[in-house]
C-alpha cells in the first residue's frame, strides 16, 4: 500500500491544491500472474465532510484497509467547507476540479483505469452532497455514486 499527499497546482481553483492517494500497488506475485501484465486500478474519489480534511478518511475509518483487500486507488481532496461546488464570485470551480480536472490528473499520474465504470464519486455529509452533484453533472466521468448521511442543498 502506497499513500501520498500530493499538492499541484489547480487551473480550476487557481493555486496549489492538496489530496491524499491511496494505491495498492505492492501485492505479491504469485506463480500465474508473474509476467501477466496488470489491469488499470478502479478509482474512488472520497470527499469529506464540513469542518473536516483530505486526512478524515485516513484517521477516522478502514479505508486503507478497503482500498488495500478491493485493490481500488482512493483519492482524498480537500474540499475546503465548499461543499464541491464551483464558485461564480470568487471563479474558483471546485465542482470542476473534482469532476474534471483531478480525475484527469491522477490518471495521468497513476495505473488507474480510464472506464467510467471503473470510477466513483463518493463522500460523507458535506462530501455525500457533492458526490451526487458532481456524479450526476460530471456522469460521463464517474459510473457510481456512494452518498452516505448526505448534506441536501435544495
Amino acid at each position: 500500500m502506497a499513500m501520498m499527499q500530493i499538492h499541484f497546482f489547480s487551473a480550476c481553483m487557481k493555486r496549489e491544491v492538496t489530496f491524499n492517494a491511496l494505491l495498492p500497488l505492492d501485492q505479491p506475485e504469485s506463480p500465474h500472474t508473474e509476467g501477466e501484465s496488470v489491469k488499470p486500478l478502479k478509482s474512488l474519489y472520497l470527499l469529506h465532510g464540513y469542518c473536516g480534511s483530505h486526512t478524515d478518511w485516513i484517521s477516522f475509518s478502514r479505508i486503507r484497509e478497503l482500498s488495500d483487500r478491493h485493490r481500488i486507488a482512493v483519492f482524498m481532496p480537500a474540499g475546503e467547507n465548499r461543499f464541491y461546488l464551483d464558485d461564480e464570485e470568487s471563479d474558483e470551480r471546485m465542482g470542476e476540479y473534482v469532476g474534471q480536472e483531478l480525475v484527469a490528473f491522477t490518471r495521468r499520474m497513476f495505473p488507474v483505469s480510464r472506464l467510467r465504470e471503473d470510477t466513483m464519486i463518493g463522500g460523507l455529509s458535506m462530501g455525500g452532497y457533492g458526490a451526487i452533484r458532481n456524479g450526476l453533472r460530471y456522469s460521463d466521468t464517474f459510473g457510481g455514486i456512494i452518498a452516505l448521511s448526505s448534506a441536501l442543498l435544495p
